[in-house]
């Protein structure tokens, strides 16, 4: 079993996070923390002081596919889809945060990797929506992720947006919007919602309840056309028959999610709703996933004509 939901929470969130966990009633300071001088000297990531060795056994030399039916809130409708989500660990080195193709104990971390693919029709043009989130598991905190990256592609165009962790998050956005262009930012630490999947599958203990600061989700963010910046976060955890669930708002955005998981199989995530106005006529509409399919496999290798019986598997292409 990866994590016990019952376990106490003992690696605290930084101040920034400003939460109240089941366990503990005070938080520490970034100055208290110890840290990592990494990337060329000039990158300060926040250290894992309990040093923690979280079990991800689960996902090595596998990964977990998941498959999802889509439902997603967009312009004035909900439109059919599919969704995929895959959670697999890889070496991740510290100074380039990219995959290592020489690990070693030095210069790498291992992560998890959560790659998700978003894809829906709006009428006649097709939507693609790619986020991938490297989540360190020793060493560092799992809070704070080395890497984010989003590229979403439409028929009217494309963008990207990518996380760096540089003594906070270094933001970059290239998209084909005139009001948004190529622009660069620089936050702070905090919560970041692409985060959320990962530390859910590492440990519940790490998802914060109460109020926080969070860094909303960059495909959100990029759909919405809202400001970059942090935002206030209310979440809380709770039992709902034989399922746990993790609920949260962003009431600036009007944005609300629940992750509904199962305990019994690693905290595998078996549906989640997403909340929040959709653009032209501002309405709630809810996106919803749903899981249709699950395997354990080692897709990488599954790339040859005879392994297109796969797709059936796992019932992609179904929506």
């Amino acid at each position: 079993m990866i994590k016990n939901f019952l376990l106490v929470t003992s690696v605290m969130f930084t101040s920034v996070l400003c939460f109240t966990s089941c366990d503990s009633t005070t938080n520490k300071s970034m100055e208290d923390k110890k840290v990592s001088i990494t990337r060329d000297t000039k990158e300060v990531y926040v250290q894992n002081e309990t040093e923690n060795q979280y079990d991800l056994s689960y996902f090595s030399g596998k990964a977990e596919v998941n498959i999802y039916h889509l439902e997603k809130a967009r312009y004035n409708d909900v439109h059919p889809g599919e969704a995929v989500l895959i959670f697999v660990t890889e070496p991740f080195l510290i100074q380039k945060q990219v995959k290592s193709d020489h690990p070693s104990n030095s210069n790498s971390v291992p992560v998890l990797k959560m790659n998700r693919i978003d894809r829906f029709s709006t009428g006649i043009y097709d939507y693609s929506i790619y986020t991938s989130v490297f989540t360190p598991t020793t060493k560092f905190e799992p809070t704070y992720p080395l890497k984010v990256t989003m590229s979403s592609q439409d028929w009217c165009g494309q963008s990207f947006m990518q996380l760096n962790n540089n003594r906070g998050f270094d933001f970059m956005l290239r998209s084909y919007f005139e009001s948004e262009g190529d622009t660069t930012e620089h936050l702070g630490y905090s919560l970041t919602e692409d985060n959320i999947l990962n530390l859910a599958r590492i440990d519940t203990a790490l998802l914060p309840r109460g109020e926080f600061d969070v860094i909303p989700s960059m495909s959100h963010l990029r759909l919405s056309h809202a400001p970059l910046k942090m935002y206030k976060g209310n979440a809380s955890l709770s039992n709902l028959e034989n399922q746990v669930v993790y609920s949260y708002d962003i009431p600036e955005l009007k944005r609300g999610v629940r992750i509904f998981m199962n305990p019994r199989d690693n905290f595998q995530i078996v549906r989640w709703e997403e909340t929040y106005p959709t653009v032209f006529d501002g309405k709630l509409r809810k996106s919803v996933y749903t899981l249709r399919k699950s395997e354990r496999l080692p897709y990488w290798e599954l790339n040859q004509t005879k392994d297109d019986n796969w797709r059936d598997s796992l019932q992609l292409n179904f929506i």
